[in-house]
């Protein structure tokens, strides 16, 4: 059986470098480079910029919307223009992919998961990971103008028919 390392929120926070994410930013909306690796499985992923801020750009994989009973999950991957510290304070990473629990009513969202690589575009062995079971989710808000709240808007506008309406602005 794989062994899963569970952090504390802060501690999350610090060591996979999610303080700047809560930074103010604007939408970007522009693809991906090509190139990016494909995911467990050989499926080819699409990454589409959704948040660019000073020290970072997020994408999401609108492949991986999907909706768990009133959340809507998603996948994304951020790039930092500067490298961020790890836990472990010989380590540093540029990317991270996360799977994003989000609740579109609420405004927020929580990390099931996050993996950090040491250079751009998820490349390299991860140097850091976490993964947060139902029970320990740890909600974070997710307003507007944020790389967050950017996040939020493009899943919840995207999701699949069956998902939760979208906020309204």
């Amino acid at each position: 059986m794989k062994r899963r390392t569970e952090f504390s929120y802060l501690a999350v926070l610090a060591a996979c470098g999610i303080l700047p994410a809560c930074s103010s930013m604007a939408p970007s909306g522009s693809s991906a480079p090509s190139g990016t690796p494909a995911p467990a499985g050989g499926a080819t992923q699409e990454w589409v910029s959704v948040a660019k801020a000073d020290t970072q750009e997020a994408f999401v994989d609108p492949s991986t919307l999907m909706v768990n009973g009133s959340m809507v999950e998603v996948r994304a991957k951020q790039n930092f223009t500067s490298p961020q510290q790890t836990a472990k304070k010989d380590k540093t990473y540029l990317s991270s992919q996360s799977t994003y629990r989000i609740d579109c009513a609420g405004h927020k969202v929580a990390y099931k998961d996050i993996q950090a690589f040491p250079e751009a575009d998820l490349q390299g062995k991860a140097v850091q990971k976490a993964t947060f079971y139902e029970k320990n989710l740890q909600w974070m808000d997710a307003p507007a103008g944020t790389v967050f709240g950017e996040l939020l808007e493009y899943a919840c506008e995207h999701a699949p028919a069956s998902a939760p309406a979208a906020p309204s602005s």
